[in-house]
């Protein structure tokens, strides 16, 4: 799973970066928004600081496609509403110590989830059952949707993935075809797994 350290204390950068290493994160600093805004990467997930110069980090999150992480000394229920509000994942509030923000991490990507008759292993992005499947990041942050429910409305997919329409069924298609899953559409709602049976 791929980091974004957005934070602009040197120091502080530095040190998540070891910790998140040494976790088996793949891992890429900035210092600002503008640097990773300049890269046009993608990442899983983004570290956030607010406090950023030029642009702040409650701006830099309606520009960028990821889960999010917000890591600020900024505390206010304002200033924490506002971020909850725009999507953000969860909310670490400086000073921290390691265990928090690992906790924080394994929440957003456990070790393992079962999904029906799956295993997701999310950080290493596999898949097994009979077989082991290698997913793409699109299809792992697809099948996390129905990690915890049966049901994915039609926003958290198109939030979640960036698909909808006839980018969705081709998608939900070739994910088919890959790992034999096929998905029920219910109208005017979303989508669940369809069972074995009700095939």
């Amino acid at each position: 799973m791929k980091i974004a350290i957005v934070e602009d204390d040197i120091e502080l950068n530095k040190l998540i970066s070891r910790i998140l290493k040494k976790e088996g994160f793949e891992v890429d600093s900035f210092f600002n928004a503008q640097e990773v805004l300049k890269s046009n990467l993608n990442y899983d997930l983004y570290l956030i600081d607010i406090n950023l110069p030029k642009i702040n980090g409650l701006d830099l999150i309606d520009l960028i496609n990821g889960k999010i992480i917000i890591i600020s000394a900024k505390t206010d229920s304002k200033t924490i509403d506002l971020a909850y509000k725009k999507g953000v994942e969860d909310f670490i509030k400086k000073p921290f110590i390691k265990e928090e923000l690992l906790h924080k991490l394994n929440k957003i990507f456990p070790k393992e989830v079962k999904i029906k008759d799956f295993i997701l292993k999310p950080k290493e992005r596999i898949l097994i059952k009979d077989k082991t499947y290698i997913l793409t990041k699109t299809e792992r942050d697809f099948l996390m949707l129905f990690s915890k429910k049966e049901f994915a409305t039609l926003e958290e997919i198109e939030s979640a993935i960036n698909k909808r329409d006839n980018s969705l069924y081709v998608f939900l298609s070739k994910f088919k075809k890959k790992t034999g899953i096929e998905f029920e559409n219910i109208k005017g709602f979303g989508y669940k797994i369809k069972e074995q049976n009700d095939k």
